[in-house]
């Protein structure tokens, strides 16, 4: 019984996040076609969930009718033996009575005490799949190295995984630099493995902040030296406010007032009477794609690490949004603050290229040219082709 329900349960979480994932996705998957694609995976998936309900429902049936017959049986046997010791003379009318009455009362807590078996198989199925999840061993590699003080420039040497090749790239303190991606998915691989979201043996090379490897420094050390936004980003329940400063809760109010400007996240506040006490639900369902992405950029701001990553964060507001977010993010980042802060922003927004101190082209994983944004404009068609709206 544990076994079937647990294949249920996986089935139907399965199923469940597939639906979500089609839900969430629809518009994208209408602009590429693949919505059909989409629905046959959740049909299917769907039909294995059916079936696996139904095999469990079948034994929980078989076993509950197996309980209630046999517990009908034997209030059945208990008020017969009485009525026979009854006709014996052996007890009285009022004692073959109360022997009724008994064999009304019986089938009830008999049933509950039938159905605990059931009840205990359904929560060790799930209690297996949650200490499954609590117990699982670590994907990287526990950190526990200190992080100097110095320089924290962000170093990422020779390279290579998947579709990236030998690739070399230097970012250091005070530098605003752009990545242009003409494969898309040489763009989310660079986000995987800056992110540390990539064990360090599945791919050859480095990657440093400073002269330190990321997967050697203290995880709450690597969280205030390099935050990596990636372009599917999460928003959790709470307010606006906390979602602002969940990476910095002791931000100053000034700091998040230049942040939220900066995004282009103090339209988002504005919008509501509570402003900062916005209700948020889970994963920014209840804020538009736009205004998510904005809460987002805020965050990071916020958070002002070393070294801040950002992968297409304007992908989901308009062209004049885009332009003040560029604007923001060069003066927040790079000309309001004295420290000397280094961000990489891996997009294909002419916006955003053109504050760039120089933007590195991607092309078969591999480092095609750097320039600046201008003069790839004028002398690269391929380039043009990749960023011009």
């Amino acid at each position: 019984m544990t076994k079937h329900a647990s294949a249920q349960q996986s089935a139907g979480g399965w199923a469940s996040a597939l639906a979500t994932d089609l839900v969430s996705g629809l518009r994208p998957l209408r602009g590429i076609g693949g919505e059909e694609m989409a629905a046959h995976r959740y049909r299917t998936q769907s039909r294995i969930a059916l079936r696996a309900a139904t095999r469990s429902a079948r034994i929980n049936g078989v076993y509950t009718g197996a309980s209630h017959t046999a517990n009908g049986i034997l209030a059945v046997i208990v008020a017969g033996y009485g009525g026979y010791l009854a006709l014996a003379g052996t007890i009285s009318v009022g004692e073959l009575i109360a022997v009724v009455g008994l064999s009304q009362y019986l089938p009830g807590p008999l049933g509950t005490l039938a159905a605990t078996p059931r009840n205990v198989a359904v929560a060790r199925a799930a209690a297996r799949r949650v200490s499954a999840v609590l117990g699982a061993d670590y994907v990287l590699d526990t950190r526990t190295h200190d992080l100097p003080p110095g320089r924290r420039d962000l170093h990422i040497n020779n390279l290579s995984y998947k579709r990236l090749n030998g690739l070399s790239l230097t970012a250091s303190p005070g530098e605003l630099i752009g990545i242009v991606a003409y494969n898309p998915h040489d763009a989310e691989t660079l986000v995987e493995v800056i992110a540390g979201q990539v064990p360090p043996t599945e791919y050859t090379g480095q990657v440093k902040i400073g002269d330190v490897d990321l997967h050697n420094i203290d995880a709450e050390q690597a969280r205030s030296a390099l935050i990596v936004e990636p372009h599917r980003t999460d928003l959790f329940t709470g307010t606006i406010g906390t979602n602002v400063t969940a990476g910095r809760p002791d931000a100053r109010p000034d700091h998040i007032t230049r942040a939220l400007a900066a995004s282009a996240a103090d339209d988002v506040v504005n919008l509501h009477d509570d402003g900062l006490d916005h209700p948020v639900t889970d994963r920014g369902e209840s804020l538009s794609g736009g205004q998510r992405q904005r809460i987002a950029l805020a965050r990071a701001l916020v958070a002002a690490p070393s070294a801040l990553v950002l992968h297409d964060p304007t992908t989901a507001v308009d062209a004049v949004t885009e332009n003040i977010i560029a604007e923001g993010l060069t003066h927040f980042r790079h000309l309001g603050t004295p420290r000397a802060h280094t961000t990489v922003v891996i997009t294909s927004s002419p916006a955003l290229l053109s504050h760039c101190d120089r933007v590195v082209v991607l092309k078969d994983g591999q480092i095609d040219t750097t320039d600046t944004h201008e003069n790839l404009v004028q002398n690269s068609e391929q380039y043009r082709r990749a960023v011009l709206r």
